[in-house]
């Protein structure tokens, strides 16, 4: 990477970093761009270069979340199939999505309904990118494709929002990864055999929202 491209993260990585504590100090709702731009000693123009909407901002990492999820059905080990190396990248998210300052984070999300409303459409882009990467990878059809990806998104849903869920509560640490682990292992159990399992396991609970 050149010294141009690394000037450019850097660039983006000091905006955000700006705008979340900025939305941590007053809410997102309470900042504006202008703000933001004044903080970080750059123009109104510049930030919008880097993020086309204010919810973009708060959501920085999607971009990464996005190669993440193509990289894992991609770059999966020989004989491994989509919904192990799936799986693998989610319980690698517990730990992050369990620490104390996730609860900011968590907060910020349940107090503003913009960013509630840009969830979905981050959870419609990341449908988007796996529905394209197990057609590419698997060869299956578009139909098959996009309803796989459907599910498996629905699991990265649910466990975010179990783990927001969590966190509101003051619940973190290692008895909280392996709560939010438990519940992930047990809905691709469910997703790998089937719900005609979900009646033998009573004690065993889907990620809820």
């Amino acid at each position: 990477m050149g010294l141009r491209e690394c000037k450019k993260m850097r660039t983006r990585a000091e905006i955000a970093d700006t705008a979340m504590r900025l939305f941590a100090e007053r809410g997102f709702d309470r900042v504006t761009v202008a703000e933001v731009a004044s903080a970080a000693g750059v123009s109104e123009k510049t930030v919008f270069n880097y993020f086309p909407t204010k919810e973009d901002l708060f959501f920085d990492e999607v971009p990464d979340r996005e190669a993440a999820l193509r990289d894992a059905v991609r770059t999966r080990a020989p004989g491994e199939s989509v919904l192990s190396a799936l799986h693998r990248l989610q319980s690698a998210e517990c730990a992050r999505m369990c620490s104390p300052g996730f609860a900011g984070f968590a907060k910020i999300i349940e107090d503003s309904p913009d960013l509630q409303a840009k969830e979905l459409e981050v959870m419609a882009r990341f449908h988007r990118v796996l529905a394209e990467a197990i057609e590419t990878e698997l060869g299956v059809s578009e139909r098959d494709a996009r309803i796989a990806a459907g599910l498996l998104i629905s699991v990265h849903r649910q466990m975010f929002h179990f783990a927001r869920k969590q966190a509101l509560a003051g619940k973190h640490g290692p008895a909280a990864v392996r709560q939010l682990r438990a519940d992930l292992d047990r809905a691709y159990e469910l997703l790998e055999h089937g719900l005609d399992g979900i009646e033998q396991a009573p004690g065993h609970a889907v990620v809820a929202s």
